[in-house]
């Protein structure tokens, strides 16, 4: 019996296979009538929870950076069966050697996301957006950890000019250190409040779509979280170091066609003053 719960922990596509089938997997034991009976005794699904925890164990040690995704886990009872169904991408990857405590986050947060994203959202309201409000803050924080110290670039000038089809507007749109942004349908920062009661207050959650820009500062070595509008959203998204401000509004548009032109062009502009991004020329200019 020991041996084959361990061949469950250890191998979960055998642990998937007792599931569908038990009597071939058990057929196919090489024990006695006796043995193989008490076999079939075993809840397969009872196992499978109890490898979903071991699994779950096994990352402990990224709850500190991800508190209130695992909160949710908890609080919408899909931990164990998560954890479960991720246990054969971890055992995968430990096959190919240790994984680092960075990679198994991104892996499990990968993962995650894919499943929310197909299935559960609708079921556990917020756990989507409070997982990639934790991510995207992880990634920056990262990102900034671990950058090198790069020659300035030397900005442009400044006023961002809507342009015209004949007036194209070529110094590109560089993201000053590290951007990134998302568009939540729930406000993490309310889901937060809400678990510290223990989640009591999540039963009457409420959609409340916002718009957040994560800005990581090389220099300060700090992550700030700013709340900006769909406008100012969709200008730093298309953001990608290399679109021109031309590229960089009609991107935003065809993201936002509700927004005109030149107010797109005033939201690039003030995102150059608060310091968000540079407008720098580009190597056709320069030359020229």
């Amino acid at each position: 019996m020991n041996s084959v719960v361990a061949r469950c922990l250890l191998e979960p596509g055998y642990l998937d296979r007792l599931a569908r089938d038990p009597q071939r997997e058990l057929t196919a034991l090489p024990v006695d009538e006796e043995t193989r009976a008490a076999i079939g005794t075993l809840d397969v699904g009872q196992v499978r929870l109890f490898a979903g925890f071991v699994t779950k164990v096994q990352h402990n040690d990224l709850w500190d950076t991800f508190p209130r995704t695992r909160a949710l886990l908890r609080y919408y009872g899909i931990e164990l069966e998560t954890f479960a169904d991720y246990r054969a991408h971890y055992v995968e990857m430990c096959r190919a050697g240790k994984p680092s405590r960075a990679e198994k986050a991104a892996r499990f947060l990968r993962f995650l996301e894919r499943r929310l994203r197909d299935s559960a959202r609708a079921n556990c309201p917020g756990l989507l957006d409070v997982l990639i409000h934790e991510r995207l803050q992880w990634e920056v924080t990262q990102e900034v950890l671990g950058h090198r110290r790069s020659a300035p670039v030397r900005p442009a000038a400044r006023e961002v000019r809507a342009g015209s089809l004949d007036q194209r507007d070529q110094r590109v749109v560089v993201a000053c250190d590290v951007i990134r942004v998302a568009a939540l349908d729930h406000d993490p920062l309310e889901i937060a409040a809400r678990l510290q009661d223990g989640g009591s207050a999540l039963a009457h959650l409420e959609p409340k779509a916002v718009c957040f820009c994560y800005w990581g500062r090389t220099s300060e070595q700090t992550v700030s979280v700013l709340t900006v509008d769909t406008a100012t959203a969709a200008v730093l998204s298309a953001v990608d170091g290399h679109r021109s401000v031309d590229d960089v509004l009609d991107e935003s548009r065809a993201v936002l066609p509700e927004a005109g032109r030149t107010h797109l062009a005033r939201v690039l502009d003030g995102a150059v003053h608060q310091g968000l991004v540079l407008l720098v020329d580009s190597p056709a200019r320069e030359v020229g």
